[in-house]
């Protein structure tokens, strides 16, 4: 649990960095207002398909029935269909942040190790972006698999909904730290077999990351900020990970080349 622990913490050692050095927060700011529009689609989404759900699965009752349904169902939907969107939209934002935080963890890294990176190339961060995008469909199209699996899961009375909760907040939680951590192993060029071999090697420290985030990720206005925060904690642990293991940040055992980001 000392991993677990570790991985929770990281997101607090990179708040503490990025208020050490205020002007790295622009990286993490300029994603976070289009997180907000996202956000608030993400919500006017739930609240407009909740309803009709809700009266379509309790039009078959008595009239006096239909109050004490309703609110229950209305309360599994909501549910199902908010931890659905977790999902979705935690892949949607990666896809956004991603380039911007790449640079922030290159800048992060820098500062800790006084190397400087490379200079800015605004035809390098268009590419990032291209390929984060394309890959993020892939994962996006998962995660719509996964909010339908566990749409359907929530209807089970009370085991349903606790069920589909916990997956929820896992998967949210794998999905996250693989976004925070990618702005790391990306900058490295490993394959993404390699990336999710680097989180599985590492499950318990990313997997506290990624819940950490997920947490932020339902506060009203940590959730702007979650992924870039996140990223520098995971930049942070890469670095420490890296002396220990005395190898470069995300060093792994590489696989074959294949296409992947």
């Amino acid at each position: 649990m000392s991993d677990l622990g570790s991985g929770l913490g990281d997101v607090g050692r990179g708040f503490r960095f990025l208020n050490k050095h205020p002007r790295l927060w622009g990286w993490v700011i300029a994603p976070a207002l289009i997180t907000l529009v996202l956000m608030v689609a993400a919500i006017f989404a739930v609240l407009q398909l909740a309803d009709p759900i809700v009266v379509k699965a309790t039009s078959w009752l008595p009239g006096f029935l239909q109050g004490i349904a309703g609110a229950l169902v209305g309360l599994v939907v909501i549910v199902a269909l908010g931890f659905g969107a977790l999902l979705v939209f935690v892949s949607v934002a990666g896809m956004i942040a991603g380039p911007f935080n790449e640079l922030l963890s290159e800048k992060i890294e820098e500062q800790v190790t006084g190397r400087p990176g490379p200079k800015f190339s605004l035809v390098a961060f268009l590419r990032g972006a291209a390929l984060g995008i394309l890959h993020g469909l892939r994962r996006l199209a998962i995660a719509i698999v996964a909010f339908v699996l566990l749409f359907v899961l929530g209807f089970i009375p009370i085991i349903g909904t606790i069920a589909a909760t916990i997956i929820g907040v896992w998967l949210g939680a794998r999905g996250a730290a693989y976004d925070c951590y990618d702005a790391v192993l990306s900058r490295r060029e490993l394959p993404y077999r390699d990336k999710l071999a680097f989180l599985a090697t590492h499950r318990k420290r990313t997997l506290g990351l990624g819940l950490a985030v997920v947490g932020m990720l339902v506060v009203p206005g940590l959730n702007l900020l979650a992924l870039g925060v996140g990223t520098a904690g995971a930049t942070l642990a890469s670095l420490e990970l890296a002396t220990a293991s005395k190898g470069p940040p995300g060093a792994l055992r590489r696989s074959p080349p294949r296409a992947g980001r």
